[in-house]
């Protein structure tokens, strides 16, 4: 075997383990995940402030005086109907805003 063919033989066999060690380097330690793009920002409405005393003034009108434990009262009433509470639990309730 002549020794050029020998050296081009020796110098493919090292092209192909650098080939091998450079994809085994890649599977052991893959390049990290390029990160998503960031989300644009959402633009929320502002919700307006909801004043109680305004609302039940406009709906009962001037005559219905509600102070916060009234407020309260007619919230309670209100999410023990959604729940469907006992009809004696909600005029109980109804009287105290007597």
């Amino acid at each position: 075997m002549p020794e050029s063919e020998f050296s081009r033989m020796q110098q493919e066999a090292l092209d192909r383990m650098r080939e091998m060690q450079r994809r085994s380097r890649t599977v052991v330690n893959p390049p990290p995940p390029e990160p998503p793009p960031p989300a644009p920002p959402v633009n929320q409405p502002s919700r307006p402030t909801l004043d109680v005393n305004n609302l039940f003034k406009n709906i009962l009108g001037d005559g219905f005086k509600l102070d916060s434990e009234k407020a309260l009262i007619l919230m309670m009433l209100f999410v023990l109907y959604k729940n469907k509470a006992d009809i004696k639990l909600l005029v109980a309730l109804g009287y105290l805003l007597l």
